[in-house]
């Protein structure tokens, strides 16, 4: 390296300054989940490039002690935060990354940055004339990375396909034009069924984490406990990267909408009905506005009884946001499903949150993890077809890498991995 190159440790105050303004930046590559880590055992530690005292490249690696050996396994999460159309100093920085690594007892370092592979559109296909990021990837194979492949499902440790809408180039309004059909019409009952959006201090934590169990119970997958959230929100709430946010329903004000419509029903009914009785035309008027009363009738008893259950109030939907960088990420949503299709709580708190990312200055807002496999076929795409329903683009990472530090242990480690995993399916 020149004289006036120097690698090493920053500050976590130094780290975040430079992540914050990094256009690969994210929420993990920040001291906040470095702290949240830390709690599970991770260690952390924050390397910089510099040259002539200025950061040219940094990345957050968080270690994790591996028994036995007392070697670390290294994981930059969604890192680094570099150019890496700069091959040169990507190699200066991956060989001073290595170098002190291997110091700090690695022996193996797991990488995959938050760099788009190639552009794609709402239903996931290549744009013709897009970026093409596939070079990357052969640059850092030649630095002795092995690349996991471009794999279509969840078999890294972060989605490598993700779905956003951007939400800078048009004006909400806009933005809700493009929404589909029948999510138009249900947010717009936003106001008759009395929801709130609003956002959840940390005493309603519980709310949240009630709500995210009762989802986990119907996809299948096991919640974090209450504590990690808690944790979550002490090391990421304080610097606004973490928000709670909940749809409240008031059962109360909803009932008397609901009241109130059932009796303009009525009364148009009853007006229609005087006028042309046996008119075939009045009939079918008649007809349409019974069905609108029977509608209106029905919901009106779904609210009587959430009343009785629920109280006057209750929080039906969920989600946790993350701001950071150029855009909010919608990473854990959960729902009362036992009401969901009455209130469309779900479509209604994601508009809010468009709406609310907007303000904020934000340019996307990421609906997050989906799979690249976008055939009807697959047992996930109805998550891709919901998040498609607010319009947006399919983004493709470029994935994630590994690179051996030490041999011997990293054999060790993946022999030992692949033996629990053979385990767990026995079982």
């Amino acid at each position: 390296m020149e004289n006036n190159t120097v690698f090493t440790e920053i500050s976590a105050e130094e780290f975040d300054a430079f992540s914050a303004v990094h256009p690969y930046t994210s929420f993990q590559q920040t001291s906040g989940w470095a702290e949240l880590k830390g709690n599970f055992g991770w260690r952390k530690l924050f390397l910089a490039l510099k040259k002539n005292d200025e950061i040219v490249a940094a990345a957050l690696f968080l270690g994790r002690r591996m028994p036995v050996f007392n070697k670390f396994l290294y994981y930059s999460p969604h890192g680094y935060l570099i150019d890496y159309t700069d091959t040169e100093l990507l190699k200066e920085f991956q060989q001073a990354a290595e170098k002190k690594l291997k110091q700090e007892r690695g022996f193996l370092l797991i990488i995959d940055p938050y760099y788009e592979l190639c552009q794609r559109d709402i239903e996931g296909q290549v744009v013709e004339g897009g970026f093409d990021h596939h070079a990357t990837v052969e640059e850092l194979k030649s630095l002795g990375f092995t690349h996991t492949g471009y794999n279509l499902y969840y078999e890294n440790l972060q989605p490598r396909f993700l779905f956003r809408l951007n939400v800078a180039d048009k004006s909400y309004q806009e933005l809700v034009n493009d929404f589909r059909y029948e999510t138009k019409r249900r947010i717009r009952k936003k106001d008759q069924l009395a929801i709130h959006v609003r956002e959840l201090e940390k005493k309603d934590i519980p709310i949240y984490k009630e709500l995210m169990a009762r989802t986990g119970e119907r996809r299948g997958f096991i919640d974090r406990p209450l504590s990690y959230y808690e944790k979550m929100y002490d090391c990421l709430h304080p610097s606004g990267i973490l928000h709670f946010y909940g749809a409240e329903i008031d059962f109360k004000t909803c009932l008397g909408n609901v009241e109130k419509e059932i009796a303009q029903q009525q009364e148009k009914i009853e007006k229609l009905s005087a006028k042309n009785p046996d008119s075939p035309k009045t009939k079918n008027r008649v007809h349409e506005e019974e069905i609108v009363l029977n509608k209106a009738q029905e919901l009106r008893e779904r609210v009587v009884t959430a009343m009785a259950d629920k109280g006057d109030s209750a929080v039906l939907s969920v989600v946790c946001i993350l701001d950071y960088g150029q855009e909010a990420i919608m990473l854990l949503a959960g729902n009362d499903e036992d009401y969901l299709q009455d209130f469309n709580t779900s479509n209604i708190i994601v508009a809010e949150l468009i709406r609310i990312t907007k303000e904020k200055g934000y340019r996307y807002y990421n609906f997050y993890g989906i799979t690249g496999d976008f055939s009807p076929e697959n047992d996930q795409y109805g998550l891709y077809t919901y998040k498609k329903q607010y319009g947006g683009e399919v983004v493709e990472l470029i994935g994630q890498f590994e690179k051996t530090l030490d041999p011997f242990t990293a054999f060790c480690y993946h022999a030992g991995h692949k033996l629990y995993q053979t385990f767990r399916k026995k079982h």
